[in-house]
């Protein structure tokens, strides 16, 4: 089946793009004063590449795994003598809920993807025969 090995090709590329531009908006976001414009352009265009669902889980989980990365680093660099840094346990909370949300939107979309592959082959469908 070329055609349905195309399909995931795209929605892996799709998922890829959107963990790029997670990571990008993540970054921003969180990091560089000035940037936010530019890390929210790239979450939306991450999230309405085709296949959409792709993009948005990459995106959702790009920007988890970027904000984990980001407060992990500076937790680790902060000396518990002398931290005087706000309490980052919303910010860790959130991102594992944005990731789980991309996590799930993969799962989705990947079944509905199969559903619609099952549902499209002839040798399965009652009505073909």
């Amino acid at each position: 089946m070329p055609h349905d090995s195309g399909h995931q090709r795209d929605a892996w590329t799709a998922f890829g793009v959107g963990v790029f531009g997670g990571v990008i908006a993540g970054v921003t976001l969180l990091s560089f004063a000035g940037l936010q414009a530019f890390g929210i352009l790239a979450l939306v265009v991450a999230i309405v590449i085709r296949p959409r669902p792709f993009g948005a889980a990459g995106a959702l989980m790009g920007m988890a795994v970027s904000w984990l990365l980001l407060l992990g680093a500076a937790t680790a660099r902060c000396d518990p003598a002398d931290c005087t840094g706000p309490d980052l346990t919303p910010w860790i909370a959130a991102s594992v809920v944005v990731g789980v949300a991309g996590f799930v939107v993969l799962v989705s979309g990947a079944r509905r993807r199969r559903s619609e592959a099952r549902n499209s082959d002839p040798r399965t469908d009652p009505m073909a025969r």
